[in-house]
């Protein structure tokens, strides 16, 4: 009897050293890393072509790169415009031309089929204010661009080969367009401020003001899939339903997302209604604009653990690969890829065979260790049955001594 009940203690422990819980570890593992630059390059951020091959990056002192979106080790040299902070770049709909943004009123044209860079835009046409964002509308026929100071323009290029630039009416205060997005579907576009709340913008270049005030908006997805928009903020995330029909009546609804491990500066786009939340410190968080909720994707401990010196640095982008993995650009010019673990599917196929067979066996070990504690009988039946001969012989002694106590 012993023996059995030592048997049994044995594959409890087993089972319980292999359910121990671990701590919960990233969707995703960075992989490749490669770098744009020795030095810091002080990207602001990137935009990916309608093709999805090419990924312009922009930032401090006019710098531009261009690199293959498939393989970021692919690069184009890219000429350098003057020396001022280059904020946003927002490619034209039909994939040949890019317009980017900058201070002091820069706007500038890239043209893909030879890689050249040329002025877009008078600093006069937007009173030399610091440019902040572009998107063009979408059939590609006006570029909002926002201000520093509040302003929004629709900018088009004029048959002498200029720019035609006209300032919008219905501004708000006077605070910073962060960003402006529109969507590929709804003839909408959005806004965001950094604290004057989101705007609509229709068909008309009417501006309608839907909420969203007491937030410092700083990124902006519209997931092709849905008639909505998703800014980011702190640690909130804003979602606008579009009323295509009726612009002013579209609305936003706001989330505060709690654990995230960070600050929230940015949101990309990832795959259908999923975009990538950029945090810092350096990690990313999945959103799921169907069912409005977030998942951690990459933790900062994981970056660290893969480079510590490159969880210092700030994500500026991420474009995706497929639709679980991807690239991540940071502010310094460095690029990791992600993708999800590899599977070793015979330790967990042996994994789970183990626990579908010790379970069970170690339930049905309990119940009989209590049934023999409880009816010497059963415990005398399962000794003469599995017991050692020794067992058997001294359940056999303790059988007939409890019979004789009992006369």
């Amino acid at each position: 009897m012993a023996r059995v009940t030592c048997m049994l203690f044995a594959l409890i422990s087993a089972t319980l050293l292999l359910a121990t819980p671990v701590n919960a570890e990233s969707a995703v593992v960075l992989d490749e890393m490669d770098s744009l630059s020795s030095t810091d390059l002080g990207l602001k951020g990137a935009t990916v072509d309608p093709s999805g091959r090419w990924v312009l990056a922009y930032g401090e002192e006019s710098i531009l790169k261009m690199m293959s979106a498939l393989n970021p080790s692919i690069q184009v040299p890219m000429p350098v415009m003057g020396e001022v902070s280059l904020s946003d770049a927002d490619y034209h709909p039909g994939g040949l031309t890019a317009l980017i943004v900058g201070e002091d009123g820069t706007v500038l044209r890239y043209a893909s089929d030879d890689h050249s860079v040329t002025d877009a835009a008078g600093n006069e046409d937007f009173g030399g204010e610091s440019l902040t964002s572009v998107a063009w509308n979408q059939g590609g026929s006006w570029a909002y661009i926002g201000s520093e100071n509040g302003s929004i323009w629709k900018m088009r290029a004029s048959s002498d080969g200029g720019a035609e630039a006209q300032l919008l009416e219905g501004l708000g205060t006077g605070s910073s367009i962060t960003e402006i997005e529109c969507h590929s579907d709804v003839l909408l576009c959005v806004v965001g401020t950094t604290y004057d709340g989101i705007a609509i913008i229709d068909r008309d270049h009417t501006i309608h003001w839907i909420g969203g005030g007491i937030y410092p908006w700083n990124g902006l997805v519209c997931p092709t899939t849905m008639d909505v928009c998703v800014l980011t903020s702190g640690n909130a995330i804003a979602t606008v339903s579009l009323d295509s029909s009726n612009a002013p009546s579209s609305s936003v609804s706001i989330s505060e997302i709690s654990g995230a491990g960070g600050v929230f500066t940015g949101i990309e786009r990832q795959a259908d209604d999923r975009s990538m939340v950029l945090i810092t410190p350096f990690s990313l968080v999945e959103h799921d604009s169907r069912i409005n909720a977030s998942f951690p994707w990459l933790e900062n401990s994981d970056v660290v653990e893969f480079d510590s010196t490159v969880s210092g640095e700030r994500v500026v982008f991420t474009w995706a690969a497929d639709r679980d993995s991807g690239w991540i650009l940071t502010d310094r010019g460095t690029i990791l890829s992600f993708h999800p673990p590899p599977e070793d599917s015979w330790a967990d196929g042996l994994l789970g065979l183990i626990i579908m067979i010790v379970f069970p066996m170690v339930i049905l070990g309990v119940v009989l260790s209590i049934s023999m504690s409880m009816s010497p009988k059963l415990s005398h039946w399962i000794t003469m049955k599995i017991g050692s001969e020794e067992e058997k012989e001294f359940s056999k002694r303790d059988s007939r001594r409890r019979r004789r106590g009992k006369k």
